[in-house]
């Protein structure tokens, strides 16, 4: 597990952005790479991302149980180095603003299996912090270089099969949720976009105050289904579909702490 330090700019009356980008699958056929950059690009100087696994499909041609040509979008027999910079070039104009990238299973396949770490390249590509597989990342709020708040963010790709509810996951990574001080919780991996909202009260002086734990499982940019008699995996395995695309995280401290919003 990485735990690491981010400091973001702040200035009072700010709401700071952040975009948790899981599940890209890039080089993957079904990769739907224009909604990805439409995510991107909706965006500003106050928006941060951070990459939560399966950035890129990872998926050769070795992988006999995985491995489906219609799905392949790579045109070279360099399968992983053409999606590491193919992704790149998509992420490199934001790339200042990218809190660091994570591993996931197709990404960690390669490693157990190639001996080398695509996304540990493309991070040193980027320019941002490898985040290996799980993190705990503390944003710091600075203004003129004083902490103004602090937000604790547990990360994680996730784990387990696919689920075919959202009540599935959401149980499943809340149990997780439990074992960790932290105020955000990432996860990924089942290609869902759901959220939820763990009260919890603390205190701040002498006063009682709300902090709730919000948990986000952050949704995917790989189609479940093609329109073609090739069948997807997803397909195959009778998953339903799911709607394309990133969450949309608000922070914005206050005088008690920080509120937290987002589109799910």
């Amino acid at each position: 597990m990485i735990v690491t330090e981010y400091r973001i700019p702040y200035k009072y009356g700010d709401s700071i952005r952040l975009k948790p980008v899981f599940d890209i699958h890039y080089g993957n056929a079904y990769c739907d790479t224009r909604a990805l950059k439409d995510y991107l690009a909706d965006s500003d100087d106050k928006t941060y991302f951070l990459g939560g696994g399966d950035s890129i499909d990872a998926i050769i041609t070795r992988d006999m149980k995985r491995y489906m040509k219609h799905s392949d979008a790579t045109e070279t027999d360099a399968v992983i180095d053409e999606q590491v910079d193919g992704l790149y070039e998509i992420l490199a104009p934001y790339q200042d603003r990218f809190i660091g990238l994570m591993d996931g299973n197709h990404e960690h396949t390669i490693v157990k299996y190639h001996g080398t770490n695509p996304i540990k390249r493309l991070c040193e590509k980027m320019g941002c912090e490898h985040l290996g597989y799980s993190s705990l990342i503390k944003l710091v709020f600075t203004e003129e270089g004083s902490r103004i708040r602090t937000v604790i963010v547990r990360t994680h790709h996730g784990w387990g099969g696919g689920s075919r509810t959202q009540g599935a996951d959401l149980t499943k990574f809340s149990r997780d949720v439990g074992h960790w001080d932290a105020d955000i919780f990432l996860y990924g991996h089942t290609h869902r976009r759901v959220s939820d909202t763990i009260e919890r009260l603390g205190i701040s002086g002498k006063k009682l105050i709300a902090r709730p734990k919000y948990v986000f499982v952050c949704g995917s940019f790989l189609k479940t289904l093609s329109l073609t008699p090739d069948a997807t995996y997803s397909e195959v395995a009778g998953y339903p579909p799911i709607a394309i695309g990133g969450v949309n995280i608000t922070i914005k401290p206050d005088n008690k702490w920080v509120k937290v919003d987002s589109d799910v």
